[in-house]
Order: C-alpha cells, then structure tokens, then sequence
C-alpha cells in the first residue's frame, strides 16, 4: 500500500512538474529563422567600439554584458493578426513568476517593458519588450554576469542619446517604417 501510495505522488509531481510554458529562449529559438521576423545576436565584444563618450560607469556597465539577442516583427500589410497573435505569446511568456518586471513607460498604441532574471541587484538578463501597433514588436533579451539594473538603465540611454557606439549593429534603416 505504501508503494502504491508513493508511487501515485511521484506521478503526480511528474505531471505537475511538466507545465509546457514557452520560455523567452525557446520563443526566440523558434521564430529566429521565419521571414516574419528579423532577429540577430550581438556578442559583447561587438558592443565595445569607439565608446570614448562613455564615463567610467557606463563602461564598466558594458563590460558586464555577455550578448544580445534581438528579435523584431515588422508590422505589414497583411500580418496584423498574425502581429496580434505573436504580441500576446510574448506577453504570456513574460507573466510567467521567472520574469521580473524592472519598469514599464508608454502610452496608446506604443509601449516598452523592461523584466529581469536574476536577483534585483545582479541580474543576468534583461528583457526589453517594446510595441507599436502601426509598425510591430521587438523583444531583445540581453544576457550578463550580475548587472546592475540601474546602470543598464543608465546604459540604455546612452545608447538612445547616440553615446553608445553599437558597431556590430546590422542596418535597420526602414525595420519600423
């Protein structure tokens, strides 16, 4: 009796164990190589050139950063719905408990999120989730040795003031257009 017993609780964790969520990686893995998206991967060293506009902190910050994983939806004519089903995988994914949410800014048909993994004071990845209704999604996932989300923060804006030298950048002239 007590074999059956302990038998059925391991089943039971079994199959409570095997949720079948869709990690952030998984998604990204999947759709990496669909004309849908564009995606591409950074490796750190092709963040660190010509950066002489950063302090100190800013490079330290970047020295932090192992790579980037960009994964991009170009709205068109004619995947909208396809836009909408994608949009709200991605907003599943990131409710799960592992995700974080660092901050969240936007309004109306534009928004951006930030999540982390990780502890609050040394995360190891960063999630960054933006939307436009009218031109599409990106979602980059960048990964690292105990960030600071503060200074990630700080970091990003940098990059958005065009101090951040991003040479391994591909062209995205026109990708939200």
């Amino acid at each position: 009796m007590k074999k059956a017993v302990l038998m059925l609780v391991l089943i039971a964790l079994g199959v409570v164990s095997c949720k079948n969520e869709t990690t952030l990686q998984e998604y990204y893995v999947e759709n990496q190589n669909s004309q849908q998206y564009l995606a591409f991967d950074l490796p750190a060293s092709l963040l660190t050139g010509d950066n002489s506009k950063l302090n100190a902190e800013q490079k330290a910050t970047l020295e932090t950063i192992k790579k980037v994983n960009v994964l991009g939806f170009p709205l068109k004519d004619g995947n909208k719905e396809f836009y909408e089903a994608e949009k709200a995988k991605l907003t599943e994914i990131l409710k799960s408990d592992k995700y974080q949410q660092l901050m969240r800014y936007g309004g109306g048909n534009r928004k951006a999120e930030l999540y982390y993994l990780g502890e609050e004071d040394a995360i190891d990845e960063l999630i960054i989730f933006g939307s436009d209704d009218e031109k599409g999604f990106g979602i980059a996932r960048v990964t690292g040795n105990d960030m600071n989300p503060e200074a990630m923060i700080r970091l990003l804006k940098s990059f958005e003031k065009g101090e951040l030298d991003v040479a391994g950048l591909p062209d995205l002239d026109g990708f939200l257009d």
